[in-house]
């Protein structure tokens, strides 16, 4: 099972909406997916919750999941939605289950202070120190017409590590959390914008698959050639 893990200390960072985004692009791939959702507030969980039948299927991980039914539904891809200010060896044992981890950081001068602070002991990290989790950087909320989305930029390229994509400031966004779906799940025409921001983050999770298969042959899920977003 691939695993994806959302963090950043600041509470406000975007890490549900990116939980519940991922979840519903890999859906959409014909992907079994399952959130495992650590944050207090549980805005993943009760995202699934009002998340229509129609769609395609999401699981929820939680301490009242089914476990018969979890492993007949036989998850490829684990996404964790993580709580601010985790404790060291909370994030020890999450980065020891996680295959990459993608940094949600808002627009804004406490988002970007925190989030310094968080790289750099996630770069203490062993597993991340040897090349075996990958970091990805993710702009939240971001209108690049902005002073402080230029400033977020400046900050990713300081920080040495691939920024991933930045997720544009759109009330679509706000919209699907309030109706339990993702961007994938709507209609075409009224996301394609919002679709093709989303394609270097399909290409680095192949990537990312790809060195999973190199080291361990059996830990990472086919990534789909096309779909509601196509591969290149």
């Amino acid at each position: 099972m691939f695993t994806i893990l959302i963090a950043n200390p600041k509470g406000g960072a975007g890490k549900s909406t990116l939980t519940t985004n991922i979840s519903g692009m890999l859906a959409s791939l014909k992907q079994r997916v399952v959130i495992m959702d650590l944050d207090k507030q549980q805005s993943a969980t009760n995202w699934l919750a009002r998340r229509p039948d129609a769609f395609p299927k999401i699981m929820s991980w939680t301490e009242e999941t089914d476990m018969g039914e979890l492993r007949q539904f036989g998850p490829q891809w684990m996404v964790i939605d993580t709580h601010a200010r985790l404790r060291r060896a909370d994030r020890t044992y999450l980065l020891s289950r996680a295959n990459v981890v993608l940094v949600p950081v808002n627009p804004s001068v406490f988002d970007i202070e925190a989030t310094a602070k968080f790289l750099i002991k996630l770069h203490q990290d062993a597993r991340v120190q040897s090349g075996a989790v990958s970091i990805g950087l993710v702009g939240s909320r971001t209108d690049s017409r902005t002073r402080m989305a230029q400033e977020l930029s400046s900050f990713f390229q300081r920080s040495g590590l691939p920024v991933i994509m930045y997720v544009p400031d759109s009330v679509l966004y706000p919209q699907c959390a309030r109706d339990g779906v993702s961007i994938f799940d709507l209609p075409r025409a009224r996301t394609e914008q919002q679709i093709e921001a989303w394609a270097p983050l399909i290409a680095w999770l192949k990537t990312n698959v790809a060195k999973g298969k190199t080291a361990a042959p059996t830990a990472a899920p086919e990534m789909p050639q096309h779909g509601v977003v196509e591969v290149a």
